[in-house]
Parts: structure tokens; sequence; C-alpha cells
């Protein structure tokens, strides 16, 4: 296990990446099947997980802290659909995509929401770029543990505070993420609260080598060592690996995640020497979901061809069904709010942009209500003062333009959210007016159409719509 030499980028090189990265800054966003779990409103409301493949689970490297293997499960978290879509649509081959998340997000994901310089998540980004990693993995049916080297990302922009963090993958790393293997269901709020490099790295693995029918892994003690990184010297003896290892993992492990574990020696039995160690799951069975296959990659004409699910496997109602859902009552109440509105004309207008961009409505009230608000936010403002007639020109607006979608995630998002994209909103708006001039803007979703246009690109890199 080598890492590879840390490369300086003269001058004239940094100014060409620099340029490469702005113009891939520029580029549209892939739609992901999933959101982003690093999302506010995800890790808020939600279970926020990805399902990480075998190979990168067991990264071996001893200079790679506990930060810069949180940082990785960030970026991979955020990454990993994107990747999918790529290879499925072409659009972006192996290693070149420029990837894009909010810093607070990618902070939230490693458990640092209380830093506020981004200076060790700089550090982490170098180390990740300047390594040669090795992936140790236990072969499906094989106990020997194998060993792979690649590097894991090739470009990395951080700030120094607030906004957003960028970096590109090697394209070893994408083809991994999109090859046919097993893939495991990793909970990002377990990784964010485990502070020992032991315990990200056992828990991890536990998700992956747990036998689903015998809830227990059975693993060599040589080659646990190996895999946790507590290979030294320092830890021949086994009452220290016990004691500052062993114990630490599973206690940390048993109070954060879903499931308990415990664990038995297992000793030869003629010499009674400690030779492997068995871990038994404990828990519910949801807590340990079957290993799911990833996509198959085959590379017969020298392009990629995946096995994905159709794109109409999730049928979506008709428009006509989805405006049935708002019943007499509702209707009545809009009629009352917005006296001389077509009412009727407007929800259907807003069923079929629904069903045109697959957007589900499990309480249709609510979820029409802030379609009308961020959308019409101007009109909505227009006829609480009693003008009825702009409505009109509601039927003119190509609600398909990539704002108005942006307009709809950022209404669906928490206050806490919608307050960081209204600051940079704001200091746009400083750039353009005098402090005296600037137009007051708000939270409200009415007054989305007063700044969001402003931050729609940076919003869209970040939350891919």
């Amino acid at each position: 296990m080598e890492r590879g030499t840390k490369r300086v980028t003269p001058a004239a090189d940094a100014e060409d990446t620099s340029a490469e990265l702005r113009v891939q800054q520029a580029a549209p966003a892939v739609n992901g099947p999933r959101r982003s779990p690093l999302a506010v409103s995800n890790w808020m409301h939600g279970d926020p997980s990805f399902l990480k493949v075998r190979e990168l689970i067991e990264v071996l490297d001893p200079d790679l802290s506990v930060v810069d293997r949180k940082l990785l499960d960030a970026m991979l978290a955020h990454a990993s659909d994107t990747v999918l879509s790529d290879a499925a649509t072409g659009e972006a081959a192996p290693g070149t995509r420029v990837y894009s998340a909010l810093a607070t997000d990618v902070k939230r994901a490693m458990g640092w929401e209380s830093h506020k310089s981004n200076s060790r998540i700089l550090a982490a980004a170098k180390n990740l770029q300047s390594s040669v990693i090795t992936i140790g993995y236990f072969a499906p049916g094989d106990n020997t543990l194998r060993h792979r080297n690649i590097s894991l990302i090739t470009l990395s922009e951080v700030p120094e505070s607030h906004g957003v963090i960028y970096w590109r993958f090697s394209p070893e790393v994408e083809k991994l993420l999109s090859m046919k293997g097993e893939r495991f269901l990793v909970q990002l709020k377990v990784l964010a609260k485990l502070t020992s490099g032991y315990s990200h790295r056992l828990y991890q693995l536990l998700c992956a080598n747990t036998d689903r029918e015998t809830l227990s892994w059975t693993v060599p003690a040589g080659d646990l060592r190996q895999v946790l990184n507590a290979a030294a010297e320092s830890y021949d003896k086994w009452a220290a690996f016990e004691r500052r290892v062993l114990k630490v993992a599973v206690d940390e492990i048993n109070e954060h995640a879903a499931f308990n574990i415990r664990y038995e020696l297992v000793l030869q039995e003629r010499t009674k020497k400690r030779t492997h160690i068995r871990f038994i799951f404990e828990g519910p069975a949801s807590a340990l979901p079957p290993a799911e296959t990833g996509p198959l990659l085959e590379e017969p004409t020298g392009q990629l061809v995946f096995d994905l699910p159709g794109a109409t496997e999730t049928s979506m109602p008709p428009p006509s069904a989805f405006a049935g859902k708002l019943g007499i009552r509702v209707r009545s109440r809009y009629r009352e709010e917005f006296p001389g509105a077509p009412i009727d004309d407007l929800i259907d207008l807003w069923a079929t942009w629904c069903v045109r961009h697959r957007i589900k409505a499990e309480r249709p009230p609510r979820v029409f209500e802030r379609w009308l608000n961020s959308l019409f936010g101007d009109l909505v403002l227009e006829a609480r003062e009693g003008d009825a007639s702009v409505w009109s020109t509601a039927f003119s607006r190509d609600l398909d333009q990539p704002v108005y979608r942006v307009m709809f995630a950022l209404g669906g998002m928490v206050a806490r959210q919608r307050q960081l994209w209204l600051a940079l909103a704001r200091s746009k708006y400083a750039d353009k007016y005098p402090r005296t001039a600037m137009p007051a803007v708000s939270l409200d979703c009415v007054d989305f159409h007063l700044w969001v246009p402003l931050i729609k690109d940076e919003f869209m890199k970040a939350n891919p719509v």
C-alpha cells in the first residue's frame, strides 16, 4: 500500500485547469433518479443513505484519516446517481464530469456542521487527490483479501467558508460506480456521528460482509487488522488490539447504528490460537437490507452499455387524475382567495406540469399551493391586491424553463436552506444595486421571482432538478 507522489501544478497548468473547470461548471446538471442524499430536506425529514460499491467500502490506506474518508463518502453519495445517469445516456464519459455540492451539505454529511472554515475539508480534498489508494476487498465466495490500486479524485476546488465544492472523480472510480457488482446501503447519519476511523471502517465492512442468512461475518484476524488499518506492531498483542481498536469500534457502532453487533473469537482447535473473529448481527432485519446488484458494464464495441430499468417503470397517472384530486371544497376556497382567477384552468395546468415533470403529490392541495405561489408569485401578489386580470399571462409562460423547477424545489425546502440561497442572492444584488435600492426580498415563495433567477445556475449545480 503506497501513496502516490504529490504533484505540484505549474502556474500555466493551473490556469488551464481553472478555465476547464469553469467550462464544465457551466454545463447542465444531469437529472439523477433520486435527490441528493446530502440535501437538507432529505437530512431533516428522511434517513439519508446511498448504495456504496463493495470495493469502495474496503479502501486501505494508512494515510487516509477518518475526515478524508468521510469526505469521500459524501462525494460518492452525492454523485452516485449522476454516474449511472451519465452512463445510461452517454452524456459524459467516466472521469470527465465535474460534480458540485454546497459546502454546508458536505459538512453536514461529515458531521462537521459546527466548522465554519473549510480548511480541513481543503486538506482532505488534497489528500484524496494526491493519493493512490489500495482497495482491499473480500471477493464473494473467497476469504482471501485481494488488492487493487487506483486514484480517487483528479480535481477539487474548495471555498474558504460558504459556497460550492467542486470535484472530479478518476475514470477508475466512476467505472467502479457504474459496473455490475454488489452494493450495500450505508447510512450517512451514522457515518457522520462516528469519530473513530476504526468505527467508520468496521461499520461499512459489516454492512457489506454480514451474511444475510446467518446474520454473521467471520473474518481472519490478520485480514481484519489490515482492513481496519491496525496492522502496526503496537497492535500485535491481542489485548492491545481488542482494547484500542475492536472494543472502541463496536461500542461506537452500537451507540449510533440502527443495529447492534457483538463479536466472539474463533480459536484453533489444537493450539487455541485466535485465528478468526466472528461478528454477530443483532437488530431489526430492516437495518441490514440485502445486497443490490448494480448495472452491467459491457465494452464489446468500445461503448458503455448498461442494463438499466426502463424510464417508464414507474408510471404516472394522467393529468385528469391529478386534477381530480383537488375537490370542490378546495377549488371553492381558492376562488374565494383569488376572485376572478381561472382556478379550474390553473389546476389543469398544474396537473399537466406535474405529470410532465413526474412530480408526486401525496398531499395535492399542499403541492398545488406551493406550485401556485412559487411559479406565479408575482401574480399571486397582484391578485391579493384585487387585480384578477393578470392571470391571463400565466398561460403564456414557458413553465418548463429550469428557473421554474428551481423555484418549485426551493419551495419544498426547509427555511434554513432557503436562507442560504437567499443570502447568496442578496450578495449578488449588492453588486447590482446600491444597498438602499436593493429589493425587499424574503423566504416567502411569492417573492421567489425577485431573487431565484440570480442563483439558478448555482442551485442546479448543487441540487440537480
